[in-house]
């Protein structure tokens, strides 16, 4: 019986940090959507869900306001606020800007303006992934 148990949470561990390493990497190609359009010279244009209701509306914000309220921010508040993500081993919020990121979490920082970092950690720190986006 004890082996089972172990098994069992060896595999419950395994799919928490898939389900973190998932999340992270499909939000690259958001992110990057969100960062180019937050660059466009077209700056009234509203192009982008920026309040996860499913649809893109006046409720959104256009390119402008995108990059004043800072994608990263948006973003973060977004899945955080709206979508309720959690961490799948902690009692907080899935996303994070936080410096130093907190375990558990998935990080995303924008060190210059035309580039966005995503760093997601599993409950003890150890980065399972890592990608930056750039917009030219």
């Amino acid at each position: 019986m004890g082996i089972g148990i172990v098994s069992y949470m060896g595999i419950q561990e395994r799919a928490r940090i898939a389900r973190i390493t998932v999340t992270a990497s499909s939000s690259g190609a958001d992110l990057h959507i969100w960062l180019q359009s937050s660059l466009s010279p077209q700056r009234s244009l509203r192009g982008i869900d920026t309040n996860f209701d499913g649809v893109i509306n006046g409720a959104d914000m256009t390119n402008e306001e995108l990059f004043n309220a800072g994608v990263v921010n948006t973003y973060i508040n977004g899945r955080n606020s709206t979508l309720k993500e959690t961490s799948p081993w902690l009692e907080r919020p899935l996303w994070s800007s936080d410096d130093p990121p907190p375990n558990g979490t998935i990080n995303v920082t924008q060190p210059l303006s035309n580039q966005i970092k995503i760093v997601a950690r599993e409950k003890n720190g150890l980065i399972v992934y890592e990608q930056i986006i750039s917009s030219d």
